[in-house]
């Protein structure tokens, strides 16, 4: 029975691709931050902590993980992440670092505790949970943006260099979906003062938001069986956008874009 490690497990997508995962016959490594605050009943489901901006916690949680499948892990989804709103201009660095941290470098972290066992045994899958938003130039997303085509970008290139040694690389690109990843996302810079430059831009993209939710959204369950399916099947694509909005907005540029969140800015 094959063993698959998912990071960010404890709730939305990361759990119910757990789930989905055991209703298959994997064997599955649930990654948290805080393995108290997490549970699953099921035999064949291990919870680890595993922090994706602490070295040593991705080290001793992959390593938890290897152990737990004795040898190398037949799959990696890496779905810990978050959003941060701020407009470029004064979205404070430290945060644009730390969603980094999180997106881009904890992403790739896991990835290389868990590849050189995967490579030296022969093969393996990589999903990467990255976003739709991605390639779309949404108004106070632009770091997260960053940090997501930078997650995208460093998945083309290891579906190349893992081709060799039996590894294959995917990722998902939902839309809107159902969970609370919305109260995770954080906020920096003007975008905090109701009487900032970006107010008005802000009131109008939550608003939009909540009308993208309102007519689009998927369940977490959709995503993760789009991420089983990608593990399961030799010959899925590279990239699967994931609900009707991400197949409709998939690079949309700034008008459309605002058009879509009906978002009151000047137009060029």
């Amino acid at each position: 029975m094959s063993t698959a490690l998912v990071t960010g497990a404890a709730r939305g997508i990361g759990r119910a691709t757990v789930m989905r995962l055991v209703d298959h016959g994997w064997r599955v490594v649930a990654g948290v931050r805080d393995p108290s605050a997490v549970t699953f009943d099921h035999d064949d489901v291990a919870v680890v902590q595993l922090d994706v901006t602490d070295a040593a916690s991705v080290r001793q949680g992959v390593a938890a993980a290897q152990q737990f499948a004795g040898g190398a892990l037949g799959a990696v989804v890496s779905n810990a992440g978050y959003a941060l709103l701020g407009a470029v201009e004064d979205v404070a660095l430290d945060e644009v670092r730390a969603v980094f941290e999180t997106n881009t470098f904890g992403a790739l972290a896991v990835v290389q505790a868990a590849l050189p066992a995967m490579r030296e045994a022969g093969g393996g899958t990589v999903v990467f949970v990255s976003t739709v938003g991605a390639s779309l130039p949404t108004p106070l997303l632009g770091a997260y943006r960053a940090s997501k085509s930078a997650l995208n970008a460093l998945a083309e290139v290891l579906a190349l260099e893992g081709r060799p040694f039996g590894i294959r690389v995917g990722r998902v690109e939902p839309g809107m979906v159902a969970t609370e990843f919305s109260k995770a996302t954080r906020r920096s810079g003007s975008i905090t003062d109701p009487a900032g430059p970006y107010a008005p831009l802000g009131a109008a993209l939550i608003a939009g938001m909540g009308r993208w939710r309102a007519g689009y959204e998927v369940t977490a369950d959709e995503v993760a069986a789009e991420i089983v399916r990608i593990i399961e099947d030799p010959d899925a694509e590279q990239v699967t956008l994931v609900g009707d909005d991400a197949k409709r907005l998939h690079g949309s540029d700034e008008d459309a874009i605002l058009d879509f969140l009906g978002a009151e800015w000047p137009r060029r």
